[in-house]
């Protein structure tokens, strides 16, 4: 759940150590100013050389020995106070699962008040990551952080204010959390706020403001969730009456579940199965239905098993097999 910032990770297992023997750039690929500043930093204390040495060794070394360097520096750094550098190194042994120092370094980071920093002790004490779980606590890092501006931070404040985890439950906090988040381009806020419009959940039910934010999801980033919600607003009579609609429209229902499911989403992969096999929004084909459901249960929708025994029951072999190729060639392009 951690977010990653925009420090230096590195994937190699790192052991910090005061003899850095190992170290040695002959077969690196470093030149020019890049090896004069990594040169510079052996016999350095100035923290700009330290810490550009340190993120060229980190980031671009081609071996262990090398890397383990520019942790070297970048410990030095945070024990001298560099917020920066603990930060990196809090990054990096959660990276690690490396848990327990990762907090203690986040920690060591928390009196600059960054709402990454604040934001990662948030998930930490929520998920129990080096610590014991401690809701409360988390809840109160992902509000300081949230009101640092940490748009994760919201969209995280506003599930436990939706769930109630941590906190009384209250769905007007969630929706106001949501839309902050939502406000500063995140598109699974956006979505989620959508619902509460939807549902009329801490804010009063308005279909258009729902579909508005869908919309908005699905233009920034093809959101999955929201095709399939637009999907179920355009083909199910429950929403006709909120959303002023004189009938279900499975046609439209149709290309909003097949936009989702080329996205990966399993529901909408099924509700497109469905969707042929009943002929709404389209003709009945019981191979395509068959292909569709096939692939939701691929992506692990667990109503698909059932539909594949009783569709094929209708269906020539030949027809199976034409199903199989369709489903093979679905997978190979669906993201």
């Amino acid at each position: 759940m951690l977010k990653q910032s925009c420090t230096f990770l590195a994937t190699l297992p790192v052991i910090f150590s005061v003899n850095a023997f190992a170290y040695d750039l002959s077969e690196e690929f470093f030149e020019g100013e890049e090896l004069a500043i990594i040169q510079a930093a052996e016999t350095s204390s100035d923290p700009v050389v330290l810490m550009s040495a340190a993120n060229l060794l980190i980031e671009d070394s081609m071996f262990e020995e090398n890397v383990e360097q520019g942790y070297e520096y970048m410990t030095q750094l945070a024990l001298a106070g560099e917020q920066k550098a603990m930060v990196i190194l809090a990054d990096h042994h959660y990276g690690e699962e490396e848990y327990k120092q990762a907090l203690a370094w986040y920690h060591k980071a928390e009196k600059g008040n960054d709402p990454y920093v604040l934001y990662s002790l948030g998930v930490m004490y929520f998920d129990g990551e080096g610590t014991k779980v401690d809701l409360q606590k988390a809840n109160q890092y992902y509000l300081a952080a949230a009101k640092g501006g940490d748009s994760d931070a919201m969209y995280q404040l506003a599930f436990s204010y939706n769930d109630g985890q941590g906190v009384e439950q209250d769905y007007k906090k969630a929706a106001y959390w949501f839309e902050q988040s939502a406000n500063l381009g995140d598109v699974s806020a956006m979505y989620n706020l959508g619902v509460s419009y939807l549902k009329g959940e801490g804010v009063v039910a308005n279909c258009s403001k729902a579909r508005a934010l869908f919309n908005s999801a699905i233009e920034q980033d093809e959101h999955a969730l929201s095709y399939a919600k637009m999907g179920d607003i355009y083909s199910y009579s429950e929403y006709k009456k909120q959303c002023g609609f004189k009938t279900v429209d499975y046609k439209k229902a149709l290309e909003y579940y097949t936009a989702g499911a080329m996205q990966g989403n399993a529901y909408s992969q099924y509700s497109v199965g469905y969707a042929y096999r009943n002929g709404q929004g389209t003709w009945s084909d019981f191979v395509q239905a068959l292909a569709w459901f096939e692939v939701a249960r691929e992506y692990g929708n667990p109503n698909a098993e059932k539909e594949i025994i009783d569709v094929k029951q209708y269906m020539t072999a030949d027809n199976i097999a034409e199903a199989s190729k369709i489903r093979a060639s679905l997978l190979d392009e669906i993201w």
